[in-house]
């Protein structure tokens, strides 16, 4: 009853951009009039520089409505939400048909889950072609897999959106400057900073199919790919907006605008974009999205290389501490007399913190390796495991790495542009075995020592994750055989700051 109670508190407002929707607008307002949640709420119509007879249908259901002269959805949204009183804001299309429970289940989820500032729906759509079946199925599976690896929604759909409005103020609104080009992902990445996103597909609308129908290639190559996702690489990329921008809500005005070569033009485009990032994201030392370290950098320009390069190389470990496997590990580094780098996982540092006093003791260098190793940290919260991971290096063991290497070597260009901002420098390697995956411990070896090269950096695991215990004594196995075989080569191994002749350090 207490939950019922403050439900009822609350006051939500309904958002609904509209621009030429008196053919649909009366079904949604229907369907708004029919719900039955019991609270205080408002429907707010945002007539959207229309020349047709929608804002006078919005006022015959007696709702309120206000007007956006300019043209876009971007600014509709924003100005329905600055006329709005509710403590909750709900968005939804002019085309869309809300089950009658829609406002009091959003409303239910929000109050169910205080850490969250909103709550993203699904759609289905009124008699679709076949091929949307398969789309939205495939779209549908994507945000799902996205939501368990992250427990954030990797999209949102802006025709079924809620949030907090002292969460919308945090955001700081909508982007004006992404007019109909993916406005909706930027606020989400913003709101993604502030508190939990929570996707249920369970709050699910009905939409009209009208803009699908016969414009497949269109549809898939051109709005979805080429707005959704050139024109916001553009942006991230450059702070500019592309041109041909999508001002229109209806996507049907968007098609008539665009010329017939626009069409062919735009796959090419969109298939080297995504080979680009898919290659960006997951290759350990590509430099696309930012600067990254995968061995010693090349001679300045201009300053002469040395006719043959020193041979130094650089052993590094990663997600430990992690017992006893990093205590043995440092047995052997010990009497070769080698130093190494160890980046850490915040969380198994919590759990030995000795070991990683050791580390630092007896003159290694220690990495920021995020906290707890989560999947697909790059694409959302790479901020906070950092952070969170520094915290608890600096409480432990005194110092605050200026080494960061993402997990997985996943990178996306925010993450790289904010890790430069605050000082770190990204590492990944040149040289792995891909010991997690491997059993045999004269393996490891091998491959290690067939790839080193001067300057060049190793990659090898004193841990699993945040795995406690996890065995790792093939790794353990290989490694005195690798430190012989190169010093044998005439090897020198140093640390990352040593390589890079940078401070391991935060002051």
């Amino acid at each position: 009853m207490a939950n019922t109670y403050r439900e009822h508190c609350l006051k939500v407002s309904v958002i609904v951009p509209a621009f030429n929707e008196e053919r649909y607008l009366p079904s949604c307002l229907r369907s708004l009039r029919a719900q039955d949640y019991k609270g205080e709420w408002e429907t707010i119509v945002v007539d959207n520089a229309s020349t047709d007879a929608t804002a006078q249908v919005a006022r015959d259901f007696g709702v309120r409505v206000i007007s956006c002269p300019r043209k876009g959805v971007v600014f509709a949204r924003q100005a329905g939400v600055e006329a709005a009183g509710g403590d909750i804001i709900i968005q939804t299309d002019a085309d869309a048909v809300l089950p009658r429970d829609w406002l009091a289940r959003i409303v239910r989820r929000l109050m169910e889950r205080p850490d969250a500032v909103a709550v993203s729906g699904d759609v289905r759509y009124l008699s679709p072609p076949l091929w949307v079946h398969v789309v939205s199925f495939l779209w549908r599976l994507t945000k799902k897999v996205g939501y368990w690896l992250t427990g954030q929604p990797p999209t949102i759909l802006a025709s079924n959106l809620s949030y907090r409005r002292e969460a919308f103020v945090r955001a700081g609104g909508y982007n004006t400057d992404l007019p109909g080009i993916g406005d909706e992902y930027d606020f989400l990445g913003r709101l993604k900073k502030i508190g939990k996103v929570v996707y249920d597909g369970g709050i699910t609308i009905s939409v009209s199919s009208r803009r699908l129908h016969g414009r497949f290639l269109q549809y898939v190559f051109v709005d979805v790919l080429y707005y959704s996702l050139v024109a916001n690489l553009f942006y991230g990329l450059s702070g500019r907006t592309v041109a041909g921008e999508r001002l229109d809500i209806r996507i049907e005005d968007t098609f008539r605008l665009q010329p017939r070569w626009l069409y062919a033009a735009v796959l090419p485009v969109v298939i080297a974009a995504i080979a680009v990032s898919v290659y960006a994201y997951f290759s350990p030392g590509s430099q696309v999205f930012g600067r990254v370290y995968s061995r010693e950098p090349a001679p300045t320009k201009g300053v002469p290389a040395p006719e043959a390069p020193a041979k130094i190389i650089a052993l590094t470990f990663d997600d430990g501490p992690n017992e006893p496997y990093t205590s043995q590990v440092l047995d052997i580094l010990k009497r070769y007399d080698v130093k190494a780098t160890f980046f850490v996982l915040g969380k198994n540092v919590e759990y030995y913190p000795e070991v990683t006093g050791r580390i630092i003791a007896e003159g290694h260098a220690l990495g920021n390796h995020t906290y707890d190793h989560k999947k697909a940290t790059a694409l959302v919260e790479w901020d906070r495991q950092i952070d969170r991971a520094q915290d608890v290096i600096a409480r432990t063991v005194g110092v605050k790495p200026r080494l960061f290497r993402p997990p997985f070597g996943q990178k996306t260009p925010w993450e790289l542009d904010s890790m430069r901002k605050r000082g770190y420098v990204t590492i990944a390697w040149s040289i792995s075995a891909n010991d997690p995956n491997v059993r045999s411990s004269d393996v490891i070896a091998r491959r290690v020592i067939r790839k080193a090269q001067p300057g060049g950096i190793i990659l090898l695991h004193d841990g699993f994750e945040t795995r406690h215990g996890w065995d790792r004594s093939p790794t353990v196995q290989a490694l005195p055989a690798i430190v012989e075989s190169l010093k044998a080569q005439g090897y020198t191994f140093v640390t990352i700051p040593e390589l890079l002749d940078i401070p391991a350090y935060f002051e």
